[in-house]
């Protein structure tokens, strides 16, 4: 076992059974008791077979029954610890009041975050009370508060609060295919969340001793920093992307921003990652060079420099993104400490094994995939890329060397990243290949320059002053370079794999490195053409589903609706804000539909810019649809294939002559009374099919009255904010 697989990297191994534990644990349904069980007979066996070894093998050596034993031990270990995080809740857990009003102490052990009216924060509750009784629990919840724009929020990570709200269950995803916080909140243990009307709602505890280190140290820190970025930088889009690279902030960049940046797959200099942790353990490092030629002081500057990491970690909010690049960075340097040879490879199956050890569930999270991604395509495919251009004496060698280095760490971490950008995110940005060089460049010197500013802050202001222009021009130059590859044409294409793709991707790339790396160029070509064959004959065989001819799209309170008539598609009601017009077109996409020629608003009056805005009449872009206004709030409109009616209110509904066809009916209020006047509506006209959506405002009581009338009338439903409805 030991000479066949993979001998020089024993973490490698060990995180391969962790892998597979963890996904069995997840995928079979199976108790976490029988994990356990199978862990320890695999232990008890362990245990005996190197007590037998031990008499059979003096000189050391390890038998294949071993061997296998252990890594079985692994495996089932790993499934037990995911199976119970993922499958158990504490008891008594705060499950038990959700829908109902209570009082929350705990201790905050996340960075705030306040953006778009709202403050979140995540708590460790300790107690939950209740009509006079209190009782202890111990499970993190999200706390959401409604924030007006004059209201000032002063709590911080670390802080005992007491929070007064309403306990209720995470939501799910509004439409497919978009971030789903429910799973999201799962992954990291938190299963509901607290909403309170105002931040009245909260307030601060005496401050229990285990939190004393954020009140001492890592608040005062954070706050030293936010202040010396807001005196020494000049206020704008600058500002707001330091903040986002230095303190994880990323909620006070610009919505227009981080799209450019989302746009040119650059989305990673905004949050504080491997990136960011390494430019401040290099510069920790080069500062105490003199400590390092002395065994105690390699022990030493070692202590300091994971102290600083990890002190910068809970500074910023302590994210996993955070989180994974200390925990990386410290397993490297300590390898380098020790003096033992080591493998890039090993270090870092070590670091993912040691997170892993933390929070198993840590593996399906969409930043723990991309930064091993990133750093096994930089680890594997840049050495052979770097070397096609290389280092020589003359300057025009070096500089060529030195842009070609940087160009190929950027297309092997983007080689190694985009089949996991495209499987979550369904984009795929081609510029980031070239944008990341001048960008991640002059992130880097905005970061650099930033580090003495911040140390000057205090006592060297005019000097201070100058470190933070130097910083605010770096990063300046890198948001000019964002805008200008972020007009590109192809600056970013929508890219929908499904997994066979991704996993089709990764071998052909595996087997492409195989051949390089011994120069069997055959092989190679055989390689890249069978997984390009692969991948075509896949999407020919693959059954192509019926497009839908009704999508509702979910954005937030708003609904719009896609209708189809095979060839073009009509966007009705469409959405308030660009964000939300974005989310309209990608579930467009999504459904197989075409890109909608032209929009009607029924509620708004504003139409998307970039199509054309319908009023009343047959649509001058086509001839599919045919749209009227019967009345005020009223649409009609007809297709070759297809009648849709949309009407706001029962009375209108009532006054509006129906020839049968689909129906979309805007309620507010649901009572026996217009239980029975719809009731008969449907009795006489027999629609086809019917959605009702109800008001913002319904009662809860009310809403459950309407579910009930769905669900005795096989053609009507309910509209969902967590779930479409798809009519064919």
């Amino acid at each position: 076992m030991k000479r066949f697989f993979l001998p020089a990297h024993p973490a490698l191994r060990l995180l391969a059974c962790a892998v597979f534990g963890i996904l069995a644990a997840i995928a079979l349904p199976f108790s976490p008791f029988g994990w356990l069980a199978v862990a320890l007979f695999a232990c008890i066996v362990t245990g005996l077979l190197l007590f037998v070894n031990r008499k059979r093998f003096p000189a050391g050596k390890l038998s294949a029954l071993l061997a296998v034993s252990y890594l079985l031990m692994v495996f089932a270990g790993f499934a037990f610890h995911a199976a119970a995080v993922f499958r158990l809740v504490p008891s008594p857990s705060l499950l038990s009041w959700v829908g109902r009003e209570v009082i929350v102490s705990g201790i905050v052990d996340a960075r705030p975050v306040v953006s778009h009216g709202k403050a979140r924060l995540r708590v460790s509750a300790r107690e939950v009370f209740e009509n006079g009784r209190t009782t202890r629990v111990d499970e993190p919840v999200t706390v959401v508060i409604r924030m007006s724009g004059d209201q000032d929020f002063g709590i911080q990570q670390g802080d005992f609060v007491h929070v007064k709200g309403s306990v209720g269950l995470i939501p799910p995803a509004s439409n497919p295919d978009e971030f789903d916080p429910r799973w999201y909140s799962r992954l990291k243990g938190v299963h509901c969340q607290l909403f309170c009307v105002g931040p009245w709602m909260v307030r601060q505890g005496v401050q229990p001793t285990s939190s004393l280190s954020f009140g001492l140290a890592i608040n005062p820190l954070r706050n030293y920093l936010q202040s010396a970025i807001d005196q020494r930088f000049p206020a704008g889009p600058e500002q707001g992307f330091i903040k986002g690279m230095m303190l994880g902030e990323r909620e006070l960049v610009q919505e227009e921003v981080y799209d450019a940046f989302r746009r040119t797959g650059t989305a990673h200099v905004l949050v504080v990652s491997g990136l960011h942790v390494a430019l401040l353990a290099y510069v920790v490092n080069l500062a105490l060079q003199r400590l390092r030629v002395t065994s105690a002081g390699k022990w030493l500057s070692l202590f300091i420099l994971v102290a600083v990491i990890a002190l910068y970690c809970f500074v910023t909010g302590n994210a996993p993104s955070t989180r994974r690049a200390a925990i990386m960075a410290s397993v490297i340097i300590a390898g380098g400490t020790i003096g033992r040879k080591s493998y890039a490879l090993n270090s870092l199956a070590a670091a993912d094994l040691i997170i892993l050890l933390f929070n198993p569930l840590e593996l399906l999270s969409p930043g723990f995939q991309m930064t091993n991604a990133a750093v096994v395509g930089i680890l594997t495919i840049y050495p052979w890329l770097s070397s096609l251009i290389p280092d020589g004496d003359g300057v025009l060698r070096k500089v060529a060397h030195f842009f070609w280095s940087a160009f190929s760490v950027s297309l092997s971490a983007m080689i190694g990243i985009a089949p996991v950008i495209a499987w979550y995110f369904g984009t795929y940005a081609p510029s980031g290949i070239i944008a990341n060089v001048p960008v991640v460049f002059f992130s880097s010197m905005a970061m650099y320059a930033s580090f003495p500013m911040v140390l000057l802050h205090g006592f060297g202001g005019g000097v201070a002053e100058l470190f933070g222009l130097s910083s605010w021009l770096f990063a300046n130059v890198a948001l000019w370079f964002v805008e200008q590859f972020s007009r590109l044409p192809f600056a970013s294409v929508e890219v929908h794999p499904d997994l066979f793709g991704v996993v089709v991707f990764y071998l052909s790339v595996a087997l492409a490195l195989s051949a390089i790396s011994s120069k069997a160029w055959g092989r190679l070509a055989v390689s890249v053409l069978i997984g390009l064959n692969m991948l075509l004959w896949y999407e020919v065989v693959r059954p192509v589903p019926d497009s839908p001819r009704m999508v509702t799209v979910n954005a937030g309170r708003d609904m719009a609706l896609l209708l189809s008539s095979g060839n073009e598609t009509l966007l009705v009601e469409d959405g308030r804000r660009s964000m939300d017009r974005e989310r309209i077109r990608r579930q467009s996409s999504l459904w197989g539909l075409a890109e909608p020629v032209a929009s009607v608003g029924m509620f708004s009056a504003d139409s998307d810019e970039q199509l054309q805005p319908v009023s009343a009449g047959l649509l001058s872009a086509s001839r599919q649809f045919v749209v009227r206004r019967p009345a005020e709030r009223v649409l009609r409109i007809d297709s070759k294939q297809r009648s849709w009616l949309f009407v706001s209110g029962l009375k209108r509904l009532e006054q509006t002559p129906a020839n049968g066809g689909n129906v979309v009916l805007w309620i507010g209020r649901f009572t026996e009374k217009e239980w029975s006047r719809l009731e008969s509506w449907v009795a006489s006209v027999h629609p086809q099919r019917m959605l009702l959506v109800p008001g913002v405002a319904m009662p809860y009581v009310q809403r459950g009255l309407l579910e009930r009338f769905a669900m005795q009338h096989p053609v009507v439903e309910v509209r969902s904010k967590s779930g479409q409805t798809v009519w064919y």
